[in-house]
């Protein structure tokens, strides 16, 4: 069984410390200024059992701040309201609060009963159902205590237990994450940081990553409940003692993760709901785990709602992953109006276009369709499946569970597979044969392209434009050959007069057999001009009819092949071939002999040993 972190919630004054200290015996008001002033400053923590954490969160307006923090990785809630004061505004506020993080479960504890009569308490009683109506806490159990003469309490305890096996509503990435929201040093130990465990697991010597200086440390121990551990799970609390710390000024709102796992946020597309109207560039509070941060928020189009999706710009960065909730405050007078949910981050581009990215995700809210059109942001960005992964800060299983859901995807490579949607093939795909078009006009006489022409305007990662080309292949819209891409269809065209002029230059070069011509001599012969008889070699040679060696020795490819007959000939009763063995068989010069020769060692026909050649056939 995982732990439970219950949160105990409401106004100022209202007994929330004063029942932690009765139920567990701990004071959780430790700072001066609390004991000093009789209030509860900044948030406390209490063990009920071995099993259940209490927070206990300070009440005062002036501390929502505080609030925020402590209630952002609860599991339930106790939302606690003074008999003898009712409803109040921090009882709203932090209960506004609680219904945009998404707390589904709690208890009702109106505390004080010792101060008002029987009537007077069914009045506030009646109030508080009122008040929750229509809530997630409409069912919840009321339970009536007085820390001042005891009573009520074992009920309580007895209803947190219970609450405590509900199901948990958190969303677990299935890899470590836990924002700090305490930092202290302990003598022999070092730093000491706590917080919930928000996702995933932690074990002792592992090594985390520290957001936002992205240091990395390494787990000395843990310790949950007061005690040693060798594990915690997400909704547990503990107590992580970190080494390999390199002067870091560790401080609440700090995050622990998984390496590589999160990233620092200039700016998200989020869904918000609000009870304020906001306007377009208007400066807000953002409380995300434990941190607060400035940010401007921007709305994609001019019909503006209560609910919708807008671009919020972070003032500073914030450690921020999809699926995160938080709490939107006015920037002065400081008050909470609403709040939110990440879709994605860190967008780029110019507004215009980014505007009808985040209009794409109006009225989206199922999990797998939110990605698909993340994978899809626009025709630039490639997602592999790791960068998929650590984009979203999931676990490869878990986002494994969202992408089998998505039916409209094309996987390339095996290990670590590209991730497209079929509309981007469709885009790609259409782009390649564009591309390919406009080379072919530009370049009638080249048989195809190198990858690296084709990408010039493409833009996408060669591994991956090679599977879409091959893909296409397949297809039959592309076609292949020596690592040259083309059109299915495309044909060299020669005019009728070209067309005489190679059959003549094959031929000439056919009966040279290995003293052939050079391209000035060839131009000689048949009265063109050299950049014709070059043109045609290259479409020759590209129809795989000749082979030019150093750019200016030509071969005949059957001449070739009648030559790779002869040396598989003389190597059946021989066991080397020396330059005077290959001018025989050739009947050729050294000036032809030797670039011929390199030439089959290129071509791994033989190879070199000393001042003889050697088969790689025998």
């Amino acid at each position: 069984m995982s732990q439970v972190t219950i949160g105990l919630s409401g106004h100022i004054d209202h007994g929330k410390t004063s029942i932690v200290k009765s139920l567990t015996g701990e004071n959780t008001d430790n700072l001066k200024d609390e004991i000093k002033r009789g209030m509860t400053i900044d948030i406390g923590f209490a063990h009920l059992n071995e099993k259940i954490s209490l927070i206990d969160v300070p009440g005062h307006e002036k501390f929502i701040k505080n609030m925020v923090a402590g209630v952002s990785a609860i599991d339930s809630v106790i939302l606690v309201i003074a008999a003898d004061d009712g409803i109040m505004p921090q009882t709203k506020e932090h209960f506004q609060i609680l219904k945009l993080l998404g707390i589904d479960s709690g208890i009702i504890v109106i505390n004080k009963i010792d101060l008002v009569d029987k009537e007077w308490l069914e009045l506030v009683e009646l109030e508080i159902k009122e008040f929750v109506n229509d809530t997630f806490l409409h069912q919840a159990k009321i339970i009536k205590v007085s820390t001042i003469l005891n009573k009520g309490l074992d009920t309580l305890k007895k209803e947190i237990i219970n609450i405590s096996t509900n199901k948990k509503n958190k969303f677990n990435r299935d890899i470590f994450r836990m924002f700090i929201d305490r930092v202290f040093t302990k003598k022999g130990f070092g730093t000491v940081v706590t917080g919930t465990i928000s996702s995933g697991e932690i074990k002792k010597d592992k090594q985390i990553e520290i957001l936002p200086n992205y240091e990395k440390a390494n787990i000395r121990g843990i310790h949950t409940h007061d005690n040693n551990t060798e594990i915690l799970e997400i909704g547990d609390r503990g107590a992580i003692n970190l080494q390999s710390i390199n002067k870091i000024n560790l401080k609440r709102g700090f995050h622990l993760g998984e390496i590589d796992y999160f990233n620092l946020v200039d700016n998200a597309v989020c869904n918000i709901s609000t009870f304020k109207e906001l306007k377009h560039n208007q400066r807000i509070r953002i409380h995300l785990g434990t941190q607060e941060v400035m940010a401007r928020v921007y709305f994609p189009n001019d019909k503006i709602k209560s609910s919708m999706i807008v671009l919020l710009k972070f003032e500073n960065q914030i450690i921020a992953a999809f699926k995160d909730k938080f709490i939107i405050r006015t920037f002065s007078p400081v008050a909470t109006i609403g709040g939110g949910e990440i879709i994605d981050i860190n967008l780029e581009g110019k507004w215009n276009q980014n505007k009808i990215y985040i209009n794409g995700f109006l009225d989206e809210k199922i999990e797998h369709k939110i990605i698909e059109k993340i994978i899809q942001r626009n025709d630039k960005t490639v997602f592999t499946k790791t960068k998929l992964s650590k984009h979203l800060s999931l676990s490869i299983n878990i986002l494994d569970e969202l992408l089998n859901k998505i039916k409209n995807l094309k996987y390339f490579a095996i290990e670590n597979p590209w991730i497209i949607t079929l509309n981007q093939y469709e885009t790609y795909s259409k782009n390649i044969i564009d591309i390919l078009i406009s080379l072919h006009e530009k370049n009638p006489y080249n048989k195809g392209f190198l990858i690296d022409e084709i990408n010039n305007k493409m833009f996408l990662p060669d591994n991956l434009l090679r599977f879409i080309l091959l893909d296409l292949c397949d297809n039959k819209k592309v076609k292949v050959e020596s690592d040259l891409y083309s059109k299915y269809d495309f044909k060299i065209n020669l005019s009728k007069d070209n067309l005489i002029i190679s059959e003549k230059l094959l031929d000439i070069l056919d009966k040279e057999l290995f003293q052939t011509s050079n391209i000035a001599d060839l131009a000689d012969k048949l009265k063109q001009n050299e950049n014709t008889i070059k043109k045609l070699l290259q479409i020759e040679k590209s129809n795989n009819n000749i082979i030019i060696i150093n750019g200016e020795i030509l071969f005949t490819s059957e001449n070739y092949n009648k030559l790779l007959e002869k040396i598989d000939k003389f190597f059946k009763n021989n066991s080397s071939l020396n330059i005077k063995d290959f001018k025989e068989i050739t009947n050729t010069s050294r000036k032809y002999a030797v670039p011929l020769l390199e030439y089959l060692d290129k071509q791994k026909v033989t190879y070199r040993l000393g001042n003889e050649r050697k088969y790689n056939k025998k």
